[in-house]
């Protein structure tokens, strides 16, 4: 019995060993895409008219990189170049191919929900010899990956609205809620219930914006949703998912030496960084009541503690930046939100950061007292918002992970500026 078992056992070791090599070149082909696409795009250089620039920015269909590479002309031969620094050359013995697509259409084929300045997607194949498994017949087998990268717009990086969450609720409306945005909402909830509504509340994308969901709409009463929202829709990625969050915070100067900072009846307070690469600790709780008022000027703010406002004071800063590394932020109070981001530097247009580790539940409820002009970034945090009015607006971005709209909520337009290097929009890989 042992002896009839050899060829049986031998068979299937070869048949896993030869699995576990095909995934790994699997893998390695994915690095070699995924590397020369983002290289390609940030080659472009940020201009992203088809067959301007230096090297050139091309745009074309799939396009089989040559065996012999020139110097770098245009990106589509950087690109080239970047697959075959990582493995990839299509002289290899003929086994191995890498095809360049690019162009400045929007949204790019193999991505469909997501507006780009600039496209690449590079596919990289190799053909694998087997070793044990070609006694079956089978020698050789083959194995692909594909990677798109993209430049963003400058401006909206594709929608107000981007509700992460893959699973469960991801936008809930109760009561007469109401909330209209001029520049579209993406809810990747797979769920049935992907966008709870109850109650009479409406949800409103003007100006041709689109409501796009990955899942379904759950409504209970007389709920309005216009225009028709796409369900089944593709997963809208993380517009910011290249941002990386501050390194070495914790080395940051302090703006508050010792205790909470405790606002109530109708104190004033006003916090600058104290050094000059405006940058700042608030290692403290900042918890305001009453009147109380607290003010931020230019710079970007750690807000170790949160912020907890409950008061009828108010809460402002110009050209700030607010991260929240271990809690969040409450402000549910009666009081003046205003907070803009900075138009130009490392944080550009990012108003809230908290960090990705980061599930704490936010609350920005400052109805027609709120203005936010900035990103307001939450990828792992649950957010209950309202704000804006009918004729104003807010210009704001929300990425979030799950959101609660209370009360009317009116989105005007997309952040001001977004998040990236001055001068240039954000690039990121989308598949």
């Amino acid at each position: 019995m042992f002896t009839l078992a050899i060829p049986v056992m031998f068979m299937l070791v070869g048949f896993a060993v030869d699995t576990g090599w095909a995934y790994y070149r699997q893998e390695a082909a994915h690095t070699a895409a995924e590397s020369a696409a983002l290289a390609a795009v940030v080659a472009a250089g940020g201009a992203y008219t088809c067959g301007s620039g230096s090297p050139t920015v091309v745009c074309q269909s799939a396009t089989a990189c040559p065996s012999t590479i020139s110097a770098s002309s245009s990106n589509f031969y950087i690109a080239c170049q970047y697959a075959q620094t990582n493995g990839f050359a299509v002289s290899s013995g003929g086994n191995q191919n890498v095809l360049v697509a690019a162009n400045a259409t929007s949204p790019p084929p193999a991505v469909s929900g997501v507006a780009t300045s600039y496209w690449v997607t590079v596919t990289v194949a190799e053909v694998v010899p087997q070793t044990f498994s070609a006694i079956l017949g089978k020698p050789t087998t083959t194995v692909s990956a594909q990677s798109t990268a993209a430049a963003f717009p400058s401006g909206s990086g594709g929608g107000c609205i981007y509700v992460l969450s893959p699973s469960g609720s991801g936008v809930t409306m109760s009561g007469t809620a109401s909330i209209s945005s001029g520049c579209g909402i993406y809810v990747d909830s797979s769920s049935s219930a992907a966008v709870l509504l109850s109650g009479s509340p409406s949800i409103t994308a003007s100006g041709g914006a689109s409501i796009d969901i990955v899942g379904n709409v759950t409504k209970s009463g007389s709920p309005t949703i216009s225009p028709a929202p796409t369900i089944g829709a593709p997963v809208a990625p993380d517009p910011l998912a290249s941002m990386n969050p501050p390194s070495n915070w914790e080395d940051y100067p302090s703006c508050i030496v010792t205790g909470p900072l405790v606002g109530s009846g109708s104190s004033s307070t006003t916090i600058s960084p104290p050094s000059t690469d405006g940058n700042c600790l608030v290692s403290s709780s900042i918890v305001m009541s009453g009147s109380a008022s607290v003010s931020f000027a230019s710079g970007f703010y750690v807000l170790e503690g949160g912020v907890t406002d409950s008061g009828s004071g108010s809460f402002t800063g110009t050209g700030v930046t607010f991260y929240l590394p271990t809690d969040g932020i409450s402000m549910s109070g009666t009081g003046d939100i205003n907070i803009s981001a900075p138009t130009s530097g490392t944080w550009q247009g990012i108003a809230i950061y908290q960090d990705r580790s980061n599930s704490s539940s936010d609350t920005l409820s400052g109805g027609v007292n709120q203005n936010i002009n900035g990103v307001i970034y939450l990828p792992k945090g649950s957010l209950t918002f309202s704000g804006g009015s009918g004729t104003s607006g807010t210009t704001t971005t929300l990425v979030v992970n799950t959101v609660t709209f209370s009360g009317n909520t009116y989105i005007k337009n997309a952040a001001a500026s977004p998040y990236g290097p001055p001068g240039s929009s954000a690039i990121a890989l989308i598949e």
